[in-house]
């Protein structure tokens, strides 16, 4: 079965791996070093580990999370870190911070799966023992249904990429996407700078869901199970850029009306214009403004 994973910390590459290689074990979802974001994704996404991926936190950094710990603990949600030996030797000196899995880099991806998923499975044998053996058939049936369509979706996000437009067969279309909460629209950040993501969620926190990609590619794969009402996507990013990342979009029948917004700072003209021509349907600078994004979405989301 797939666990789903609430990440936070500042290692885009770890954070990545989660995404892209390891996303038929765990559903994943961002987000800030923020506490009441933190808070806010324990109740509306109900996970089932926090994984803390360290790069270089700061001692507030670390000091969040040890409050957010207690938190974790009252839940009944296991916490693990994947850090250098350094950050775990910071994160050791600040009580209530040290996780219940640390897994020390370097280490690859395969071990990192295996040995997150059987620290879940040891953190909720006692839920397991009181399952009945009909429903664990029917998870074990759920898992390899799971894999045959997220090998279908990821063949269809490489045709993608290729510049062949999905079918209207495509496994977008069958997929049973996760509606919105009633009253709180979710919208999806596309930014490659995890500081966006922060900043973007403190502004919006209030009113809407948001959820955050790193990548296009990380995007697509979202887009595949949850249900957004718009998404802010970044102009430049490695790889797939903003405009390609909205090309994908629109040749989409099941994506092409979610409302999009650029987010940029940059001041070409051609750029502009070429951004311009796909037809996004907000256009805003760089730091953002919180009133005018919070305007601009409003005229969006009715």
């Amino acid at each position: 079965m797939k666990y789903k994973a609430l990440l936070a910390g500042n290692s885009k590459k770890l954070i990545n791996e989660f995404f892209i290689q390891m996303d038929l074990f765990f559903e994943c979802i961002t987000s800030s070093m923020i506490y009441d974001d933190l808070k806010n994704h324990i109740k509306y996404f109900e996970p089932d580990i926090f994984i803390f991926c360290m790069r270089a936190e700061t001692r507030d950094d670390i000091v969040t999370v040890a409050s957010f710990h207690k938190l974790l603990i009252e839940k009944k949600i296991p916490y693990a870190a994947i850090g250098d030996a350094a950050g775990m030797e910071f994160m050791s000196k600040i009580v209530n911070a040290e996780p219940e899995l640390s897994l020390k880099l370097p280490i690859n991806t395969a071990d990192i799966q295996e040995k997150i998923t059987k620290f879940i499975q040891g953190y909720k044998s006692h839920e397991a023992i009181a399952e009945s053996s009909s429903a664990m058939t029917s998870s074990n049936f759920s898992s390899s249904s799971t894999v045959d369509m997220l090998a279908q979706i990821d063949a269809e996000i490489e045709m993608m990429e290729k510049g062949i437009s999905p079918k209207a067969s495509s496994a977008f279309s069958p997929v049973p996407r996760q509606p919105e909460i009633p009253g709180r629209p979710r919208i999806l950040v596309i930014d490659d700078a995890t500081i966006i993501h922060k900043t973007i969620k403190g502004h919006l926190d209030a009113e809407y869901e948001v959820a955050t990609a790193i990548s296009g590619k990380v995007a697509l794969r979202y887009l595949c199970s949850k249900e957004v009402s718009l998404i802010l996507l970044d102009y430049e990013m490695p790889e797939m850029d903003g405009p390609a990342v909205l090309k994908k979009l629109r040749e989409n029948p099941y994506l092409a009306k979610i409302p999009v917004v650029f987010l940029t700072g940059i001041n070409d003209v051609e750029k502009t214009k070429n951004a311009l021509a796909l037809k996004p349907q907000g256009y805003l600078l760089k730091p953002v403004d919180k009133n005018a994004l919070l305007s601009k979405i409003r005229e969006l989301i009715k």
